[in-house]
């Protein structure tokens, strides 16, 4: 152990449960004490950290200048600390002369272990900063339909780098802050990618994976106090529903977005969850997913809607990453239960599940056939109605594989607010889009 060592593992700890004041405050009461080299690289990860675990990286509509140095980006910041210090890494290139003592070798043999560790934290940073700039500028361009899949292998490559740099005792908790982040990240979209594919053997197994890891890392991180302006939200904001967490926005991100997935997949499989949790899977399913059943309950009540359904295209082509490998091979379970081996198939019905042989079932799944590459892209609502007609129907894809219909037992116009207002919200609640403005406007 060197003269270093307790001090480094105590600021990097903090740092590691994102408390920010008290990593700075160490650096303010012993920097003089630590190596004199690192200290002004350890002042700025301070910053850099806080900003970043408040969303400091996003695209905004002048850029992505960060709140630290406002003529950087952020990332740009991480790039400049890793950089200098692979320079610093390259000159020091040590000959230990044969007249060294022990604790001379230890100590020039730990900063260079320290030094390799914190490029690789800098490198790893900077992949996973560039991958979110990504999906802030794709949400910046459209918010209402960014789709996660075509970020999947960017992903499953962040998770596969080499960490083994950080292995040394005194950055052991700096890696577990990032395997944690990076295993949120990559669950998070397969979760999203298996239930937008309908896989309920693998959705449901990546979302507990997912669920295990945000546990883990919740009880790793220190809360925030409310009054830090740094963590807290105008009630103005579009992301006022964030604000009365008490842990940074990252963090929250992903605990709820976890929460939205898991929404969703009570939604789409309610049929199997309650074939094989019985009357007794009611009651936490209910629980999952209650704002969706209260705006359908509630449009229902207003609208005079008779049929409000989900439909699966079972025949469409997934659109699986080149990287994707399903976890489990049985997925077949949720095709299996239904015994219907039709291109398009009902999975979800209010006030009740359509049955497959009824009429207005024929006369939607019909639609929906006719209308399959108008809907394909999920940007496009189709409808079909006039005065002469006994229904009106209106249709959209809310995932490349499910249809969202509505069957109104009259004529409506296809520009009815209350139709095209409840259209738009359920698809941004299942879409994931509340919880993507994150990446659109940073907390105040």
């Amino acid at each position: 152990m060197t003269r270093w060592d307790q001090l480094h593992e105590r600021y990097f700890s903090y740092l590691a449960i994102l408390s920010f004041d008290k990593a700075k405050e160490l650096l303010d009461k012993e920097g003089g004490r630590m190596s004199s080299d690192f200290l002004p690289y350890l002042q700025m990860l301070v910053q850099y950290e806080r900003s970043y675990h408040n969303f400091g990286f996003i695209v905004g509509p002048k850029g992505n200048l960060s709140n630290v140095r406002r003529d950087k980006s952020l990332s740009q910041c991480y790039s400049d600390l890793h950089m200098s210090l692979i320079e610093v890494q390259t000159n020091g290139k040590s000959n230990i002369s044969t007249q060294a003592s022990a604790d001379e070798v230890k100590e020039i043999n730990y900063i260079e272990q320290l030094t390799a560790g914190l490029i690789t934290f800098f490198s790893i940073r900077t992949s996973l900063m560039k991958l979110y700039e990504q999906i802030s500028t794709a949400v910046r361009r459209n918010e209402h339909n960014v789709r996660l899949e075509g970020y999947l292998d960017e992903a499953t490559s962040i998770s596969q780098l080499d960490m083994s740099a950080l292995n040394i005792p005194v950055l052991h908790s700096l890696r577990r802050l990032l395997k944690h982040e990076i295993d949120c990240l990559l669950l998070l979209i397969q979760s999203y990618v298996y239930i937008c594919e309908y896989q309920y053997m693998d959705g449901i197994s990546s979302l507990h994976h997912m669920h295990c890891v945000l546990s883990n890392w919740n009880e790793n991180i220190e809360n925030q106090q409310n009054a830090n302006h740094r963590f807290t939200l105008s009630s103005s904001s579009a992301l006022s529903f964030f604000k009365s967490s008490t842990k940074p926005a990252l963090y929250t991100f992903f605990l709820k977005f976890h929460e939205l997935l898991v929404a969703k997949f009570t939604l789409y499989f309610t049929d199997i969850l309650l074939e094989y949790g019985g009357p007794e899977a009611k009651t936490p399913m209910s629980k999952t997913n209650p704002e969706f059943s209260t705006r359908i309950a509630q449009f229902s009540r207003r609208s005079n809607v008779e049929w409000i359904t989900l439909i699966l295209h079972t025949k469409t082509q997934r659109t699986c990453s080149s990287q994707f490998q399903p976890i489990n091979n049985n997925n077949s379970l949720a095709s299996a239960t239904s015994g219907d081996d039709s291109a398009y198939r009902i999975i979800f019905g209010y006030p009740s599940k359509l049955h497959s042989t009824d009429d207005i079932a024929q006369q939607i799944l019909k639609k929906v056939e006719i209308n399959t590459e108008t809907l394909i892209n999920g940007e496009k609502m189709f409808y079909n109605g006039d005065a002469n007609q006994l229904k009106t129907y209106f249709l959209q894809n809310i995932d490349p594989r499910i249809t969202l219909a509505l069957v109104f037992a009259s004529h409506r116009q296809e520009r009815d607010t209350t139709i095209t207002n409840f259209l738009s919200e359920l698809l941004d609640l299942l879409r994931g889009s509340r919880q993507l403005l994150y990446f659109k406007t940073a907390p105040k």
